[in-house]
């Protein structure tokens, strides 16, 4: 019997020994997948980024050419040679919105120069001010504070006629028995 339970407790041993290297080679196999599909992702980055840099780089070119021909008819708009009406009319608002930021421009820098001054928001004086009196004796307070009663103080308790029990100052009904107080 005890032969029996051996060949089974070794089989079983070596059947959790397939299992635990089963579950290291998928485990190895799981991160062999991720590093790769990492490393894809991180190849095809580097490509997104590559054109990206060349397409800016084409934009740059562009927009430099643009420039040029913006000077150009800039340059025969002011001479009086562009022909051109839809041109004359685009180099006109051109020189309208230079004007405008120039004057803007302008303003910033005045913003930018304003000093603050430190009275500016002092209080001014009082006009017609007479302080209060002064006390003869010093331990005499000439405005005392008012008294005031606490909520709970309660000069004098009503009661509810119907029941006794006390009721509340201006209360409609006695919260005990419900009688109409008013």
């Amino acid at each position: 019997m005890v032969g029996a339970t051996l060949a089974v407790a070794l089989a079983l041993s070596g059947k959790g020994r397939q299992d635990m290297s089963d579950f290291v080679e998928n485990a190895k196999n799981m991160v062999s997948a991720a590093v790769s599909r990492t490393s894809w992702q991180a190849q095809k980055q580097l490509r997104v980024r590559g054109k990206q840099g060349e397409i800016d780089q084409l934009m740059e070119q562009r927009q430099h050419l643009l420039d040029e021909l913006a000077n150009v008819a800039m340059n025969l708009y002011q001479q009086g040679k562009l022909s051109d009406a839809q041109l004359s009319r685009l180099c006109a608002s051109i020189q309208e919105l230079d004007h405008d930021a120039q004057n803007r421009q302008a303003q910033l820098a005045e913003i930018k120069s304003e000093v603050y001054i430190a009275n500016q928001f002092a209080p001014s004086a009082t006009t017609n001010y007479a302080p209060p009196p002064v006390s003869p004796n010093p331990n005499v307070n000439p405005n005392p504070a008012p008294s005031y009663t606490s909520p709970t103080a309660q000069p004098q308790k009503k009661t509810c006629p119907n029941c006794g029990n006390a009721i509340r100052p201006n209360a409609l009904y006695c919260r005990s028995c419900g009688a109409k107080l008013r």
